[in-house]
Order: C-alpha cells, then sequence, then structure tokens
C-alpha cells in the first residue's frame, strides 16, 4: 500500500470487507425471499471471484504479495469457470458446494487480513505474518480440496451423459452389417 499503516490499511480492508458482504447479502436475500432468477446464480460466483482476483492483482501490482500466490489462487479460478462453461455445453451446471462456498469465505478473510497487515513488507516474523502464512495455507488447502470435490462431480456428470449418449447410439441404430473395405 502507498502508506502501509495500520489505520490506512484497516480502511482499505474495510471497504473490501463491505463489498464481500454486498456480495453475500444479495444471494442470501434472493434466496429467502424466493426471488433468485437463473441468471444470478450463475453471475454471483463471477462476481465474487472478480473481486478477489482483482484485489490479488492489485495486490500484486503494488508487490505486497507473491506472484506464485496470485498465479494458484487465480488460476483456480479460471480452471473452474472453464468447467462450469464446459459443464453447462454437456447439458448440466456445477452447482456452488459447501466447499466452494467456505474456500471463498476463507479466501476473503485472507484477503481483507492481507490487506490490514502492516508488518508484512517488513517481512518480520511476527503475530501478523504468521497468522497471515496460516490463512495462506489453509486458503491453498481449501482450494485444493475444493476444485477436486468439483472434479469429481464434474467427472461423473460426464461419464453419466457419456453413457447415456452410447446407450441412446446404440438403440437409435440398426443392426450394421460388416462389409469388406473395398481395397
Amino acid at each position: 500500500m502507498p502508506y502501509n499503516s495500520l489505520l490506512f490499511n484497516s480502511v482499505v480492508a474495510a471497504i473490501f470487507i463491505f463489498l464481500s458482504f454486498t456480495d453475500f447479502f444479495d444471494g442470501y436475500l434472493a434466496r429467502r425471499f424466493g426471488k433468485e432468477i437463473r441468471a444470478a446464480r450463475l453471475l454471483n460466483p463471477i462476481a465474487d471471484k472478480f473481486l478477489v482476483s482483482s484485489v490479488l492483482i492489485s495486490l500484486l501490482a503494488i508487490n505486497k504479495i507473491f506472484f506464485y500466490w496470485v498465479v494458484v489462487l487465480i488460476g483456480r479460478t479460471i480452471f473452474m469457470m472453464g468447467a462450469r462453461i464446459v459443464a453447462l455445453e454437456k447439458g448440466f451446471p456445477i452447482p456452488v458446494t459447501f466447499w466452494g462456498k467456505i474456500n471463498t469465505l476463507v479466501q476473503m478473510i485472507y484477503v481483507a487480513f492481507f490487506i490490514v497487515n502492516p508488518y508484512q513488507a517488513a517481512g518480520f516474523t511476527t503475530g501478523w505474518n504468521l497468522t497471515e502464512h496460516a490463512l495462506l495455507v489453509i486458503v491453498l488447502l481449501l482450494s485444493v480440496f475444493s476444485v477436486k470435490k468439483y472434479i469429481d462431480e464434474f467427472v461423473i456428470q460426464v461419464m453419466m451423459r457419456d453413457k447415456d449418449d452410447i446407450q441412446k447410439d446404440d438403440l437409435d441404430d440398426e443392426p450394421k452389417i460388416y462389409q469388406e473395405p473395398p481395397f
């Protein structure tokens, strides 16, 4: 951060937390009052990923976070978005799972804590930095675990669809008579 003071960092983190809460509450209120629409179910995960990704890129731009953590966290996001697109093309959505929600929550807590930490750039081994590193490990583990859960569900759905397609093709086809090739 340009000033890297606890007060300045806390204000920036408060803005991030406010935006994170608005992302959460719009979905919660829509579900509670039965106003959930299909487009919102598709766009809401994109909105929270965009929020976290843009903050991670901003932190990278001011040299407050290491490049490889940004690549891992945003890479997971891009991978999941791609998997969702492929799933929709195959005719089934990949719903947000409990572990995906937990991953997003912990990732937002990590980013907020990361923004607040005034000692991060100094490299001191303080309680702030140790907590930050512990949160990073938790975020990375949850990212890997939750993406594995999504992949498992994706593979099961694709295999079931492919199996159904093969069975339909077998029923639709007339018996084939073997013919010798003309050469």
